[in-house]
């Protein structure tokens, strides 16, 4: 098994093709083929799925994959120790994130970042809550935007997000402040599917079930068909876009808070970028509640303090 082995591999995983692995390395597809036919004989495993469209990793190959790319992490670091790197110059950083919930996270941390960092690509992915959890489990991420708490991997927390009720212009609570839950509980109710693990959640904590017609991704869409009295719905306050249709919006009493920060896989090889950026991160939202969300809560209709 050798490193060159590897790193055909991880470009196969990532391309998935073997053509088009030989053309970003500069290797023939034969090549290609016969190196990885060289590391499954090594390894006595077989690591991906060849069919007419394309490669699948097997089980034992997405278990490996991660463990391939902590040895690349591990082999730039020491190159870079070996070339005396002390500042962070060139690299790449690979970022996840789901749109409704990153949108206001990260144009501001990647810029933060890149005005620092000005020599590191930083690739954005945008996916829903399993497939991040998934790319991170294949290192085909280095981080992740979340809104809670992966189990399975390190979380840093950096603001808390409020819960926004919102409901038609013409519904008898339109214009109340704080809304309880248990009094549209049984309201028809249109779920944000990005939403859908914190928001029954919610629901559960208060003693009550959401009565679901619809399941629905896209912010625009589900306030569209709130303001045409299709149904209630909840968000997080920064989900909520700059201009609103015609709704009326009231924060949850109790109030209800979901931490938004970023997710990892912890190891003590943690490359260098990912460990600055987190640092960046961590700088950028200390007053973000004071310089961003101030601006949101100007759509919330509010007769007290929260």
């Amino acid at each position: 098994m050798t490193l060159f082995q590897l790193e055909v591999f991880l470009t196969v995983v990532e391309t998935k093709s073997f053509t088009k692995a030989g053309e970003q390395i500069g290797l023939s597809q034969s090549a290609v083929s016969q190196a990885v036919a060289a590391l499954e004989t090594d390894l006595n495993v077989k690591l991906l799925n060849r069919n007419r469209k394309g490669v699948s990793l097997t089980k034992v190959g997405e278990r490996i994959t991660g463990l391939i790319r902590e040895l690349m992490a591990i082999k730039t670091k020491i190159i870079n120790e070996a070339a005396g790197i002390t500042e962070l110059e060139t690299g790449t950083i690979r970022i996840g994130g789901i749109s409704s919930m990153s949108a206001k996270l990260l144009p501001g941390m990647i810029g933060s970042f890149k005005k620092r960092f000005p020599g590191i690509e930083v690739i954005l992915y945008e996916g829903s809550f399993e497939e991040l959890r998934n790319w991170l489990k294949l290192s085909v991420i280095d981080l992740a935007v979340v809104s809670e708490n992966m189990q399975e991997f390190d979380f840093v927390p950096l603001v808390q997000d409020k819960m926004v009720i919102f409901l038609p212009e013409n519904h008898p609570a339109n214009g109340k402040a704080s809304l309880e839950l248990k009094t549209i509980a049984h309201e028809p109710f249109i779920m944000p599917k990005e939403c859908d693990r914190v928001l029954r959640s919610i629901f559960n904590a208060q003693g009550c079930a959401p009565n679901i017609q619809f399941e629905v991704r896209d912010i625009a869409t589900i306030l569209a068909m709130v303001q045409e009295g299709v149904g209630n719905t909840i968000l997080p306050e920064m989900a909520i876009p700059a201009t609103l249709p015609k709704v009326s919006a009231s924060y949850l009493n109790p109030q209800v808070y979901q931490n938004v920060g970023l997710a990892f896989r912890a190891s003590r090889y943690t490359l260098p970028v990912v460990s600055a950026f987190i640092h960046e991160a961590q700088e950028f939202t200390k007053d973000l509640s004071l310089k961003l969300f101030n601006s949101y809560h100007s759509v919330i209709v509010k007769k007290e303090n929260f």
